[in-house]
């Protein structure tokens, strides 16, 4: 439901809100970009609408209705950067045309929050591929800015009156980036404000969930669950597996981590336990063990290769009789451990460990021993000269010829290297090799493909209320098209990302010859701007269009419900590089 036309507000001023376009769904409501006029001017604002006609019965409406107020209102008194600021929260007439609020039956609970100018976790996550030192550590301010204010939310000092806030459905969507790097959580319209509350409405984003939601029980446990899963999904840009165990090894297989003691492993695992009484209860301690490991773990691997090699006993002392050799400083040498692939290290692979001590030779050879130690101990000059260099230039990014240097050695200690790596091992690389195949990509796309069927790419969540299939426009068939017969119901949303890959989207929007409505509404949107294609389709006149998609990040596909809309179709939508 995407127009200009529609409106919303109390009884008192049920125009007060100017409905723009839908921007998501929480639980059983509907989120949407609105404006209200203030002072001569329109200010944007966030609105979320819970129609009674979704709801079963006006039994279980009143019941939900009674929960809303209730949270909405102590949802007023939480005021800390960070946490999105609630304007008000009312009962009144459903979404209708200016004017007409009188017309309708039925009631809505809406929530007015402020509108956060920037990207979702999703979006932001996309544009950054963790292979420079600065990505890491926005990654890591940004979680700290979570962990800050979650830990803030739990410990009842949002409230006047003591009371815990959980989010209750803390996901990648629902926590928004400025461009100061500032991290808001929003949509808190059906969080729950008490330790432990039990629910009958199951709602959750899957991945994010802790088990107890299954129940319809959330704590603050719950939403330290999630705040782990979506550390999992900054650290891999992928999508967090839906069981505790598989969230937990997916976590530890991560090069980052894996590298850890067994110790370290488990206390960062420890957030994904299947009892939330086991789960850390500070997530500002707990990230303070993942920066700990993000940013420190290569060189301190490095560090530990270094020493294990030191700690290693000389060799016997043997007289073999060998003839002199030139005096040339150590070859380098792999460190016992490489560094999981796709990890920046802290120090060069390249550093050279201190040589073995020199064996003891035959007095015929004193003179030209006395030379080669020379020789020798000025190479260790120049190797602790380049160690120095190389240390210093941790604190600075690397020099082109640094990089193709450290790939080089990479290479060769990785050829020493067992030719059977652990799984783990050969999973870490494959998802490393290239940063872009760690979710965010489109499936099945090359790089080198020019063109691509819109319908077999993986949606961001689920194509919705979309189907795929074949369809008949004006007596034409389309083999591949998104299709949305929604009669009265919600609208079809599906949003797909772009990576800023592709140049333009050529698609032919309809109505099925076969419908028994002959309009419907489509519209295509890039990035939450203002749609770039809303037009009003009818039966028998199809539209064929080319949108312009270059540089976006994600693109939105949008049918709007009506009890007079038709069957839909957007047939044979082609992106192009």
């Amino acid at each position: 439901m995407t127009s200009q036309n529609l409106h919303i507000g109390p009884n008192s001023a049920a125009d007060r809100y100017r409905l723009l376009r839908s921007i998501g769904r929480g639980g059983e409501a509907v989120l949407y970009l609105a404006e209200i006029e203030l002072a001569g001017g329109r200010e944007p604002v966030v609105v979320k609408v819970l129609d009674s006609k979704t709801t079963i019965t006006p039994d279980v409406f009143d019941r939900i209705s009674q929960k809303w107020n209730e949270q909405a209102e102590l949802l007023r008194f939480v005021h800390r950067p960070g946490v999105v600021g609630v304007r008000e929260h009312f009962e009144g007439p459903p979404i209708h045309r200016p004017g007409e609020s009188g017309t309708l039956t039925g009631r809505a609970l809406v929530l007015v929050m402020n509108h956060v100018d920037g990207l979702d976790l999703r979006d932001w996550r996309a544009e950054r591929t963790l292979t420079t030192a600065a990505e890491r550590r926005e990654v890591m301010r940004t979680l700290e800015q979570l962990a800050d204010v979650l830990d803030w939310l739990h410990s009842g000092k949002a409230t006047p009156s003591g009371r815990q806030v959980i989010h209750g459905d803390l996901s990648p969507g629902n926590v928004m980036v400025d461009a100061h790097g500032q991290a808001t959580l929003v949509d808190f319209g059906l969080s729950k404000l008490t330790a432990d509350h039990q629910t009958a409405e199951v709602w959750f984003t899957p991945g994010y969930a802790a088990p107890e939601v299954f129940d319809g029980k959330r704590t603050p446990g719950t939403d330290r669950y999630a705040f782990g899963a979506i550390a999992y999904f900054l650290l891999s840009g992928e999508s967090p597996p839906s069981s505790p165990e598989q969230l937990a090894r997916a976590v530890q297989a991560l090069p980052q981590i894996a590298v850890l003691d067994a110790e370290q492993r488990n206390r960062i695992t420890s957030i994904y336990a299947y009892d939330p009484a086991e789960r850390p209860v500070s997530l500002t301690g707990w990230m303070k063990d993942v920066r700990h490991a993000v940013v420190s773990t290569t060189g301190s691997t490095s560090q530990r290769a270094t020493a294990a090699q030191d700690a290693v006993p000389p060799r016997p002392a043997v007289a073999p009789v060998v003839p002199p050799q030139p005096a040339t400083p150590p070859a380098a040498t792999p460190f016992a451990a490489a560094p999981p692939a796709g990890y920046a290290p802290t120090y060069p692979l390249h550093s050279t460990p201190p040589p073995e001590p020199a064996r003891k030779k035959k007095r015929t050879g004193l003179v030209l021993g006395s030379v080669a130690s020379v020789l020798v101990i000025a190479a260790l000059a120049v190797i602790g000269v380049q160690l120095l260099q190389n240390k210093d230039g941790n604190a600075r990014d690397r020099t082109a010829a640094d990089s193709k240097a450290d790939s080089t050695a990479s290479d060769e200690a990785t050829a020493q290297e067992s030719a059977t790596p652990t799984p783990s091992e050969s999973e870490s690389e494959a998802a490393t090799a290239d940063p872009t195949a760690s979710g965010t990509k489109p499936v099945g796309v090359a790089a080198d493909i020019k063109a691509a069927d819109l319908t077999v790419m993986t949606p961001v969540d689920s194509l919705g209320d979309f189907t795929v299939g074949a369809a008949k426009i004006n007596t034409k068939q389309y083999g591949a098209a998104f299709i949305a017969d929604l009669g009265c119901n919600g609208d079809a949303i599906a949003e797909f990302d772009l990576n800023r890959e592709w140049k333009s989207l050529d698609f032919t929007a309809g109505i099925d010859d076969g419908s028994t409505h002959e309009k419907g509404r489509v519209s295509i949107s890039l990035d939450g701007r203002p749609a770039a294609f809303s037009e009003l389709v009818e039966l028998g006149k199809p539209i064929t269009k080319k949108v312009d998609v270059n540089g976006a990040l994600r693109l939105r596909l949008k049918v709007d419900a009506g009890c007079d809309m038709g069957k839909v179709v957007i047939a044979a939508p082609q992106l192009t590089r």
